[in-house]
């Protein structure tokens, strides 16, 4: 791609990232930068994992989202995740599968999903003024279907200058964060490269 000024964001069990500033990673203080799940979105808002409540973790995580598919399930029981409960644990995965399948609680899950990613994208792209914004993780696995819904968000609520800033899945998959990893232990020991 060639960009210098990006987010990478991984959602996952949590959420997580680095930051790319003027081609360089940003390190920040004690090589603590980028903590990019734990900025507060509302301090009324679910508990983080980090203790606080109202991270973006806490509402977009891959976590977060199975937590409201076990609601969802338990309130629906003829549901399609309703379903699956009766003869597993629900998570973030099956709220994928189900709308792949065109569940409608599944779909309206993953528009939620949508809105808080595009909630969190925009306030780290007012943050950082990346180029582009790549999202990696589980929760990623979905993407296509929450595309449009991140970028409406984006669109809506972002500053003029960013509108137009587009966030885009990772083209490593799996593989970003020991991609990652492997370049930065190579970037540290002039014996690797």
């Amino acid at each position: 791609m060639g960009l210098r000024h990006l987010v990478y964001v991984t959602v996952s069990t949590g959420i997580g990232g680095g930051v790319v500033v003027d081609g360089h990673l940003m390190h920040g203080r004690r090589g603590m930068g980028g903590h990019v799940g734990h900025f507060r979105m509302a301090p009324d808002g679910p508990l983080c994992s980090c203790g606080v409540a109202g991270c973006f973790e806490a509402f977009a995580s891959g976590t977060s989202l199975g937590k409201r598919a076990l609601k969802s399930a338990q309130n629906n029981p003829d549901s399609l995740l309703g379903k699956m409960l009766a003869r597993e644990a629900v998570d973030a995965r099956h709220v994928v599968e189900g709308a792949r399948q065109g569940d409608p609680l599944c779909l309206e899950l993953l528009r939620e999903e949508a809105a808080y990613l595009g909630s969190g994208f925009t306030s780290l792209i007012h943050l950082f003024s990346p180029e582009c914004i790549i999202m990696g993780g589980g929760v990623s696995k979905g993407f296509d279907l929450m595309e449009r819904g991140i970028h409406d968000v984006i669109r809506r609520d972002a500053m003029v200058p960013f509108k137009t800033v587009p966030v885009v899945p990772a083209g490593l998959g799996d593989n970003s964060g020991l991609v990652g990893a492997a370049a930065l232990a190579c970037a540290a020991s002039p014996k690797l490269q």
